[in-house]
């Protein structure tokens, strides 16, 4: 009777974890596939991750730890959004930006305001959702073109796009359910 109890929990084991390899792979598939039509270089992707990380150190080393700004760069271009007490804290962060290195230009979109709470943080996250399923369903465009930033019910679009994908980013973006503001962060290709 024990032989087949661990034959039976091996074979289940083994069907769970073939079942999770489909998904695993789907996810890599497609995690690939939205870089390969990134219309940065691999190279300008690695020094936007790198420029976030060194903002956002730089910014905690000299603001705080427990300060509420998050860092977000395309192709070198810098958009800090988040939370301050006071003018002198977002001027600070601008400035600690653009001395990092290859950065091109910095938005300072970060607002004199209390911390977000979480159900505003949630509600954030169901709202880059909602945009970037309209993204994906919109023929005329591309979800990869695209960097969606959601904070406080105001989208943040980044991307190397032409003038007419703005524009219909844009409007999409706009116009989806509980979006209070669309800010654009655009180089244009054409």
């Amino acid at each position: 009777m024990k032989k087949y109890c661990v034959i039976s929990f091996i074979v289940v084991g083994l069907a769970s974890i073939s079942g999770c390899a489909p998904v695993i792979f789907g996810a890599g598939v497609g995690a690939t596939a939205m870089i390969a039509e990134d219309r940065r270089t691999s190279g300008a992707m690695l020094e936007d991750k790198t420029i976030e990380i060194k903002t956002l150190n730089l910014i905690r080393d000299n603001l705080g730890e427990g300060i509420p700004i998050k860092v977000y760069s395309f192709n070198r271009y810098v958009l800090l959004v988040g939370q301050v007490k006071n003018d002198e804290a977002k001027i600070k962060a601008e400035d600690l930006a653009i001395e990092i290195a290859n950065v091109r230009d910095v938005q300072n979109e970060v607002e004199i305001a209390g911390r977000v709470t979480s159900l505003s943080k949630n509600n954030d996250k169901l709202l880059k959702a909602r945009v970037l399923g309209r993204f994906v369903k919109e023929k005329s465009i591309k979800a990869s073109h695209f960097k969606i930033i959601v904070e406080a019910g105001i989208v943040y679009l980044m991307g190397l796009v032409s003038q007419e994908e703005g524009k219909i980013s844009s409007q999409v973006a706009a116009n989806t359910k509980g979006i209070k503001k669309v800010i654009t962060v655009f180089e244009y290709i054409n």
